[in-house]
């Protein structure tokens, strides 16, 4: 199960799922129950286009009212709203006992945390469970950095639920999937006994056809959903103190904020001198080939970078601060240049200065994504956990 359809493949939650579910059902009969909106219907057929057999519950579009039900009925559970509660749907509950009762599947693949939701009524499956992030940490982080003190309170509030959830995960599911080995170790602190390092990935040959490293005029990019608050801080950031003291050295530099749903704020920004704010691109491609480098100058978040494994692929440099690049085994300088904000300006223009270097360091990034982080490659680890709890 999951708690939205993974089409498109426009967010890191969404290719994640897709290129795991699509490994699955090329070796496994997969059945998909999956919460399906009327308006969301036609990304059903590209899922089964791809082999995943989508089990449709039908629910409705979401209201202010509807929302605020579910906020009450999780905190009269004391359960976290935000990742978990807002995904409950009784159509859901009830396709998902159906499916389970007409025809008994030897695994069950929990994909999110939300997922535990549906774990106690059926119990006696093994089952899988894929937690993208350590959702706590993702939802205190994104607290930390509120300048409303009640929107501070509520997320540290969900935080701690979102870590109670977590903690039920590790004790009732019979596999974990974690992105990363910072998260794996935490899993395993949480009393998981079987935690499988399944990392986040990149079809390397969707870019295999762009050049390794950018010729050109100096294109700063930020890839990403804008709207996520995270997102946002950087975007903002990047066009107040970055872009303004590059362009002291390099006066033709440009910054392009590519990404779905940019606040209102960002937004206006479109059409100022050296920014670019592009909102939802039906393909990443053209803005890859253009950009100079990637910029991911984040200081809140969790999980693992989807987008730097992109430009990785791409034969694009990249620049990130230490959270920007966490879960992924790349090396400082070799790979990416490591840099925090209050150097950030400064290492995005050292790099665009110096050609041989970028392309030299994105030589070294795509050779580490092709033989570490393709998705064709990671299926195959999950696919071999998943068989191996089918024959428990």
């Amino acid at each position: 199960m999951t708690s939205e359809l993974p089409w498109p493949l426009d967010t890191g939650g969404h290719i994640r799922s897709f290129h795991l579910m699509k490994a699955l059902a090329a070796v496994t009969e997969l059945r998909l129950v999956c919460p399906v909106r009327a308006d969301h219907a036609s990304a059903v057929e590209p899922l089964r286009d791809a082999g995943i057999d989508v089990r449709p519950a039908q629910v409705p579009a979401r209201t202010k009212w509807g929302e605020a039900k579910r906020l009450l009925g999780a905190t009269a559970r004391r359960e976290p709203y935000v990742l978990y509660r807002r995904h409950a749907w009784p159509q859901m509950a009830d396709t998902w006992a159906s499916e389970i009762t007409k025809n008994r599947p030897s695994v069950l693949y929990l994909d999110h945390l939300d997922g535990v939701l549906y774990r106690k009524s059926a119990a006696d499956i093994p089952a899988v469970i894929d937690l993208h992030n350590v959702y706590s940490l993702l939802v205190r982080r994104t607290g930390d950095e509120q300048t409303n003190p009640l929107k501070r309170l509520f997320l540290h509030c969900e935080s701690k639920l979102l870590d109670r959830v977590e903690r039920r995960a590790a004790r009732e599911c019979s596999a974990l999937f974690s992105v990363s080995v910072q998260e794996a170790d935490h899993f395993r602190s949480l009393g998981a006994s079987a935690v499988h390092t399944i990392p986040n990935g990149v079809d390397c040959a969707a870019f295999a056809d762009l050049p390794t490293g950018r010729p050109g005029p100096p294109v700063v990019m930020l890839l990403g959903t804008i709207s996520w608050g995270p997102n946002a801080s950087a975007a903002r950031f990047l066009a107040r103190d970055v872009l303004p003291a590059l362009r002291k050295r390099l006066p033709n530099a440009v910054l392009a904020i590519v990404g779905r749903d940019p606040p209102p704020d960002l937004l206006a920004l479109h059409g100022t001198p050296g920014i670019e704010v592009t909102g939802r691109v039906p393909d990443v491609k053209p803005y890859l080939r253009r950009a100079s480098l990637l910029a991911v100058p984040l200081d809140a978040g969790g999980g693992t970078r989807l987008k730097i494994l992109e430009a990785f692929a791409a034969g694009l440099p990249v620049v990130s601060t230490a959270i920007g690049g966490e879960g992924i085994n790349a090396e400082p300088g070799k790979h990416f240049v490591l840099a925090e904000r209050p150097a950030f300006a400064s290492a995005v223009a050292d790099l665009l200065a110096d050609h041989s270097a970028a392309t030299r360091m994105a030589e070294h990034a795509r050779e580490l994504a092709r033989e570490v982080y393709d998705w064709r490659r990671i299926g195959r680890m999950a696919v071999e956990v998943v068989q191996a709890l089918a024959r428990t």
